[in-house]
């Protein structure tokens, strides 16, 4: 996966091109997100996709212990790529995360290989 990102109006966007997996490393400080109850992130997918394609994200707790991935898989549906999607993810859908003391790691994932790029915006933690 490359990355090329832009600025829209002094809005920073993550744009990853030839993409297959990628991550975002927040390590100096990790996030403790305990208190928290959702992932929200904008994508947008600038082709056409084929029908089911399945974008993965893996979040990753460094926590003492050994570190700990837990997993969220969706489909993107056709009728959504060439417009804005936006992601409320209850981070208890993370199949595997059994602590978010010390979130280090967002991973995207094109599960089966459909999806060539996608820009990334508003990734947060809320509640």
């Amino acid at each position: 996966t490359l990355s090329e990102d832009f600025s829209v109006d002094g809005d920073n966007i993550l744009n990853y091109i030839n993409f297959n997996f990628v991550g975002i490393q927040f390590t100096s400080p990790t996030v403790n997100a305990t208190s928290m109850t959702h992932l929200h992130l904008d994508i947008f997918i600038p082709n056409t996709i084929s029908a089911n394609s399945q974008f993965r994200i893996e979040m990753v707790d460094f926590g003492s212990g050994g570190n700990v991935t837990g997993t969220f898989t969706t489909n993107i549906l056709v009728s959504q790529s060439q417009q804005w999607i936006s992601l409320d993810i209850p981070l208890s859908s993370f199949t595997g995360l059994s602590r978010r003391n010390n979130l280090a790691q967002i991973i995207f994932v094109d599960v089966n290989e459909r999806i060539s790029s996608f820009y990334a915006d508003n990734i947060y933690f809320y509640k």
